[in-house]
């Protein structure tokens, strides 16, 4: 192998290694970008079942007399 095959070679791989190292940051940005969205959607949902919780309670609590309407309403 000449030294001028050897020297391009090396370029070549510096090239490629530069490219997949570019590569690697723009999809760890993808993935910090994806696990902060995922966290906040866990967190609204455990907010809905908390709420829906709430919900499910009051419904099965016993009402007044005062709270219920007559029949013809």
């Amino acid at each position: 192998m000449s030294e001028g095959n050897a020297v391009e070679r090396i370029t070549r791989l510096e090239e490629k290694h530069a490219h997949l190292e570019r590569i690697v940051a723009d999809l760890n940005e993808v993935i910090l970008d994806q696990h902060k969205r995922i966290e906040r959607l866990e967190s609204l949902l455990t907010r809905a079942d908390q709420r829906i919780e709430q919900l499910h309670a009051a419904l099965d609590q016993p009402r007044s007399a005062e709270e219920e309407r007559p029949p013809h309403y």
